[in-house]
């Protein structure tokens, strides 16, 4: 996702000729953002559902780098000819305006590849530990002359990414020292540093066993352990612990691996962080992941009922043939459901987003979320795998599955088309589009009535399945994975 500015968000809605059944007609990058105005005569209602309709398009295309005001109405009269008298005749106009208030797009922009600002974090946090700073603004880190010097390199003098960033540096050196005192470590490094190297390849010493009792290769470091910086307190005796419980014969497991982190972590000689970026006037937080039991470590999370989750799966029109978001909501959490970042058919992603925080809260395993599925429903037949499902209008009226009454369960989640008839009729026109994209997103739509329909489908009261992808989206272990994911720290 890329932040909010006034050239991208009127690029976007310059895609549109509604929003949901309303014509847009017209929009206007203004001083301070973007206004969309629409001329026809609005309820209080249904200037609501513009707004929440906004909202949800902004949501998913957009980090939240923007604020929606409410919706302003004013009104005109004007002589026009009446066409069915041939005289001038007095009308009066009406125009809605909602401003979507976002930075200028001019000059630098403020997104940067993520390994410069997880070690422009390292480096605040090694100033504090090495050096006493004391950052009590974020505007202190960027008037301290050697830490802006030095920031100022790592973001090849990009100010306005620094700026940006420079909160979030401050929000998590608070929120850590917090926890723990600058005297108990030592040094911070990122990922190009040798002791996460160090760690990367421990990784690829060890197996994960599977339930069958099989070893299988882990994969990839970040799924294993979202940790972006790590923390040490004495990197040669710590190395020398994690060396010594891992064996290089090829027998060593990532149970072991996980238990040698666990202890130097409660010993507070080694702690891996996960970072997200904070928004403006919100505040950083430090949990452990992987640490305690999930009542622990999750006691809300922990006391959700089917009542406070909210689906819903988007089917509303739009310039790509329909609106492709799909989610569910509880608390201060989003999962969206939706294709992944690719061009050309691609499977669905399960993707945690934290409210309060500018960053994801990572992508669920897709292959566990699969295993995960039929754990809750033996006879679920989805598989997210797009070459399985239709590319084509004939593919689509080949296709066994009964997409209708998937699309009837989820009635009650859907938004956008009210009948079945409707949608698939979208969906045909969609998949007759001459435009790769219409087509992408008419498969993708319906993965999205299979993935629903399936889980759903069983134990309906039952929130265990939601929370369990959350959990893998956040590398939180569950049930089924056992000890699979890094005990780690979060700072989010």
């Amino acid at each position: 996702m890329e932040r909010a500015d006034k050239e991208s968000v009127t690029k976007f809605f310059e895609k549109y000729v509604k929003i949901k059944s309303f014509p847009l007609k017209n929009i206007d990058p203004g001083k301070d953002g973007v206004d969309l105005i629409f001329t026809s005569k609005l309820t209080t209602s249904q200037k609501k559902t513009i707004k929440n309709e906004v909202s949800n398009l902004l949501g998913e295309n957009f980090l939240p780098s923007y604020e929606i005001m409410d919706i302003v109405t004013t009104d005109d009269e004007d002589e026009e000819i009446d066409p069915k008298t041939g005289k001038f005749a007095l009308v009066r106009r009406y125009f809605h305006t909602l401003s979507i208030k976002v930075q200028n797009s001019a000059g630098q922009k403020t997104t940067v590849d993520t390994a410069i600002h997880e070690a422009g974090a390292a480096y605040v946090m090694t100033q504090v530990l090495n050096k006493n700073k004391k950052f009590d603004s974020p505007s202190a880190i960027l008037q301290d002359e050697e830490t802006n010097r030095e920031l100022t390199k790592l973001f090849s003098g990009n100010k306005r990414a620094l700026e940006d960033w420079s909160y979030t540096y401050f929000e998590h050196q608070k929120a850590f020292f917090k926890k723990f005192q600058p005297n108990e470590w030592k040094v911070f490094e990122h990922q190009k540093m040798p002791f996460v190297k160090f760690l990367q390849n421990q990784c690829t010493l060890v197996k994960e066993k599977t339930p069958s009792g099989q070893l299988k290769n882990v994969g990839k470091y970040e799924t294993w352990n979202p940790s972006d910086i790590w923390v040490v307190k004495n990197k040669t005796e710590v190395k020398r612990k994690i060396e010594k419980a891992i064996q290089t014969d090829g027998t060593a497991t990532l149970l072991q691996l996980n238990t040698v982190l666990l202890e130097l972590i409660n010993k507070k000689e080694l702690i891996g962080l996960s970072l997200k970026k904070i928004l403006d006037k919100k505040s950083a937080t430090f949990a452990y992941v992987n640490m305690n039991s999930k009542k622990i470590e999750f006691s809300s999370v922990e006391e959700i009922t089917m009542r406070d989750i909210k689906f819903e799966i988007k089917t509303e029109e739009t310039t790509d043939g329909m609106s492709q978001g799909a989610y569910l909501l509880f608390g201060k959490y989003t999962i969206n459901v939706l294709k992944t970042a690719s061009s050309g058919f691609s499977n669905l992603k399960y993707e945690a987003i934290i409210k309060g925080s500018g960053g994801r809260g990572g992508n669920a395993p897709v292959a566990i979320v699969q295993q995960l599925l039929k754990s809750r429903n033996p006879s679920s037949t989805f598989v997210n795998d797009n070459k399985k499902y239709p590319r084509t209008k004939d593919e689509f009226k080949k296709d066994k599955r009964n997409y209708e009454k998937m699309y009837n369960n989820l009635k009650g989640v859907i938004t956008g088309s009210r009948k079945y008839e409707e949608f698939e009729g979208r969906i045909v026109s969609m998949f007759e589009s001459n435009i790769p994209k219409k087509r992408e997103i008419a498969q993708i739509k319906l993965m999205q009535l299979h993935f629903f329909s399936d889980a759903l489908e069983k134990k309906k009261n039952d929130p265990e399945f939601w929370k369990d992808l959350l959990y893998l989206a956040i590398k939180r272990n569950i049930s089924l994975t056992g000890k699979r994911f890094a005990p780690h720290g979060k700072l989010a």
